[in-house]
């Protein structure tokens, strides 16, 4: 089994090689992993130990099977976006779930057989339906802790918090900020809180769900939708990707409060606890800024406020 340092170094060794493997055909393959290096010695390696005390029932049902299964996206760049050259998860949900992996069994493994981290794309729209049906253990998917849904999940959390705002055309002059969407198609990914936020900020704008994000920012690109609405944090993943392509609003715009928790069946409180107390330690020890400074924050982004978990 590898050790957690080396677990660790997944995102962005994984990003390495897949920019390597784009730039060695003009010979910068070599200066791109140089750049990861130098990113990865920064950062430094995460300083997390597994938990002194493992909780009775969910959590130590989980430790007890040898692995946990994790729901997470696989189409938000710098949230959760599978490498397709490597088949690794990168982004800052992919993180969080290997410092709980930690947190849970002392080290981390994602290849083969004997892993005790595994990954399961989850979707907005599935999201509810995987916790519920044992699918996933935990779901750590840029998942929002609105009052209304804490009556139908555990809520360890947020971990991270940010709000909702507009991505447009980055040659689009007419969108300026939420009130200029009133007639305007926006698209917003099948089963996400956006579409009720939005419709509830402007009742104007005309709302268009597709699949996920992905599908919006490619709709977007191609002129078949105006604007694309949900938590700036996935919106500036697909800036960084194409900022030729794109342009978020001012975050001045930003006009709802979006505290992301990890979700869990209804009624383990002590497995929420648990997870509260890893939230904590990794921001009392560093943990929860290496995690950042590795996506969110290499991509030139300002940290944010650390959070604090809702300990209801």
């Amino acid at each position: 089994m590898r050790t957690f340092k080396t677990g660790r170094r997944v995102a962005v060794a994984a990003l390495a090689s897949a920019t390597m493997a784009l730039a060695a055909c003009s010979g910068e393959a070599s200066q791109d992993q140089e750049e990861q290096d130098e990113l990865q010695e920064s950062v430094g390696e995460y300083s997390l130990e597994q938990a002194a005390e493992i909780p009775a029932g969910y959590i130590q049902e989980i430790q007890d099977r040898g692995y946990i299964n994790v729901g997470v996206k696989f189409d938000q760049p710098l949230i959760g976006q599978k490498n397709t050259a490597t088949g690794a998860i990168e982004g800052m949900d992919a993180e969080v779930a290997r410092l709980l992996t930690q947190y849970i069994f002392g080290s981390v493994d994602e290849e083969g057989d004997d892993a005790n981290l595994k990954f399961i794309e989850t979707t907005s729209q599935n999201r509810e339906t995987y916790v519920n049906d044992g699918t996933v253990d935990v779901v750590i998917a840029s998942y929002s802790m609105y009052p209304e849904r804490l009556p139908n999940f555990d809520f360890a959390g947020p971990y991270f918090e940010t709000g909702q705002n507009v991505m447009v055309a980055a040659d689009n002059t007419d969108i300026n900020s939420v009130a200029d969407l009133a007639g305007k198609d926006v698209c917003i990914a099948e089963g996400s809180g956006s579409i009720e936020n939005l419709a509830n900020e402007n009742p104007d704008a005309v709302i268009t769900p597709l699949a996920d994000y992905a599908a919006c920012a490619e709709a977007l690109e191609n002129g078949q939708t105006d604007a694309v609405s949900t938590d700036e944090t996935i919106l500036y993943g697909f800036t960084v990707d194409k900022p030729d392509a794109f342009r978020v609003l001012d975050s001045s715009n930003i006009f709802t409060d979006e505290p992301y928790g990890i979700a869990m069946p209804l009624g383990e409180t002590d497995a929420r606890m648990f997870v509260n107390d890893m939230i904590d330690e990794i921001i009392a020890n560093g943990d929860w800024e290496k995690a950042f400074d590795l996506t969110f924050g290499a991509a030139g982004m300002e940290t944010p406020a650390f959070p604090t978990p809702n300990r209801y």
